[in-house]
């Protein structure tokens, strides 16, 4: 929002019989509109207040559309015009045109994203009086703004490189370069949005452009961009990671370069920490594996619970104070968890979930089975969640949904909730969907709409299977309800943004034949609102 805006917004508030307001001095359209008017008007608070509210209508104006005036002191310079457009333009007076509007002002970034689908495959751009709403909604959207930048036409990008609010979403254009003037100049949005589409680009240059402006940066501004590093991370970024860990004055900082590190199984830092852990275990380490019948009978052992207890993993009995350097502290981080299970804790939370099966030599099935055995599982277990929501190792992710039992979370310390919904998540579509059709149940159904929400992977939308098996739980689920059903209310929108598009009819069929109380009649309604809408897109873009 213009500033002079939010100045206005305050004048209105306080009162113009209590404080006359003041109006803008600068030479600019809006500015000398907004003078005249000022010049013209009596003394009288009544006066003040048309003049307020006649200058706030204009400065809107002006903001429908997309037009930002240069700062005080900056030369005021025509822009160019737009060049002409050559693609097809979704029709103006269409009322599908109407409906994108929308879904563009609605916030349902999965239905906005189906929108500009549509427009990119039919090689479509925008109507003009679509372009501001649209760049106004990439610019809280970065998924969006790859596709904003084939489907907004030329008007569109031209538009966006006229306001500094939406040059970052320019910048994801194939046909606009990356230009620094957002780096060098811009608000920390404007930067960082600039950054993440460096990361994406040219991570190495945009490494070198952090680098370059580090001590002009404070800790937040310097933790944020940090944590945009996992788009294009590689060992390239090694040393300055390292750096930071060492020298930074913010621990959040370090703790976001230490996590960075972590992910990078070649780093510096996860052979410090694998060192550590692998003292931990020297007397497991040094033993053979066993082969042949003494494997096979030690295996069914496990399985049934009656091997030796002995402890693969024993954590040091007092601190290295060389720990600190990468971030171990010496109390623990997790208060149920003791000294030497919070040093555990740390080491093991640090590594990738790799190390452990490449430095034990067995699988991740038969890493948690020898967790499961050991004194320090609470410890193990909790730095295994970490680093599977860290990274979604499917490997571990696929072992862990095998051991848990049904309805189980896995801990972690993050406060996530790592289910069998999440755990499934992390693998293949095809093995995720297979795996959520065996866990799947009527009272679990709110729990699986609110993971896929979560992710927001756009263009996932469920197999025909799944889908019917989804629609025959609500089905269930709607009939025997009793009262307003609200865990799924909130979420069965999503349900209705993720059911292929031939199926959103039957589906709609069958919440009308359900009996007619307030507990089913709020569902439907809000599934019939999102099925309606992509109903009709499919229809006009078939």
């Amino acid at each position: 929002m213009d500033s002079r805006l939010r100045v206005f917004g305050s004048c209105a508030l306080l009162g113009t019989a209590r404080r006359r307001p003041s109006f803008p001095e600068t030479e600019f359209p809006a500015g000398t509109i907004i003078r005249e008017l000022a010049d013209a008007a009596d003394s009288s608070p009544e006066g003040s207040a048309r003049t307020l509210l006649r200058g706030a209508g204009t400065l809107s104006l002006e903001e429908l559309a997309g037009y930002l005036p240069p700062a005080a002191g900056e030369n005021a310079e025509v822009p160019g015009l737009s060049p002409e457009e050559t693609r097809t333009m979704l029709p103006e007076q269409a009322p599908v045109t109407d409906m994108c509007g929308e879904i563009f002002r609605g916030g349902q970034l999965r239905l906005q994203w189906e929108v500009l689908s549509y427009l990119a495959d039919k090689n479509m751009v925008l109507p003009h009086s679509l372009l501001v709403p649209a760049l106004a909604m990439g610019r809280g959207a970065p998924a969006l703004r790859p596709l904003l930048a084939r489907t907004a036409g030329a008007r569109g990008l031209w538009l966006a490189a006229l306001n500094p609010d939406w040059r970052m979403f320019a910048a994801s254009s194939p046909d606009v370069g990356l230009e620094t003037e957002a780096w060098e100049h811009g608000r920390p949005m404007q930067r960082q949005a600039f950054f993440l589409a460096a990361r994406k680009e040219k991570p190495a240059w945009a490494g070198e452009l952090f680098e370059q402006d580090l001590s002009s940066m404070d800790a937040a501004e310097r933790n944020s961009l940090l944590g945009l590093f996992i788009h294009g991370l590689s060992m390239d970024d090694e040393d300055l990671l390292e750096r930071l860990l060492f020298k930074d004055r913010s621990r959040e900082v370090r703790k976001t370069a230490a996590s960075l590190l972590s992910r990078l199984p070649e780093s510096r830092y996860v052979t410090r920490m694998g060192e550590r852990l692998s003292s931990c275990m020297e007397v497991f380490l040094s033993e053979p594996a066993p082969s042949g019948l003494a494997g096979f009978f030690r295996a069914a052992a496990v399985a049934v619970g009656v091997a030796d207890k002995e402890d693969f993993i024993t954590p040091p009995e007092s601190y290295d104070k060389s720990w600190a350097a990468d971030l171990i502290s010496e109390k623990s981080p997790i208060a149920q968890f003791g000294p030497r299970a919070g040093w555990l804790y740390q080491m093991a939370a640090a590594v990738p979930l790799s190390w452990w099966t490449e430095r034990m030599g067995k699988s991740a099935e038969e890493v948690l089975a020898l967790v499961e055995r050991s004194e320090w599982k609470k410890p193990l277990q909790t730095a295994f969640g970490d680093a599977v929501l860290r990274t979604g190792d499917a490997s571990f992710a696929r072992a862990m949904l095998k051991t848990m039992k049904k309805g189980g979370v896995w801990p972690s310390s993050s406060g996530r909730s790592l289910d069998s919904f999440a755990l499934a998540a992390m693998l293949g579509r095809e093995e995720r969907e297979e795996a959520w059709g065996r866990l799947l149940s009527a009272d679990m159904l709110s729990a699986l709409l609110q993971d896929i929400r979560t992710r927001q992977e756009l263009d996932y939308r469920m197999s025909p299977s799944l889908g019917a098996k989804v629609l025959s739980l609500l089905k269930s689920r709607l009939s025997s309800a009793e009262k307003r059903d609200y865990a799924l209310f909130y979420v069965v929108d999503e349900l209705a943004m993720v059911l292929p598009v031939r199926e959103l009819e039957d589906a709609q069929s069958m919440l009308s034949s359900l009996p007619e109380n307030p507990a089913t009649r709020d569902v439907a309604d809000r599934f019939s609102a999102v099925a309606r809408l992509r109903l009709a897109l499919g229809a006009y873009f078939s």
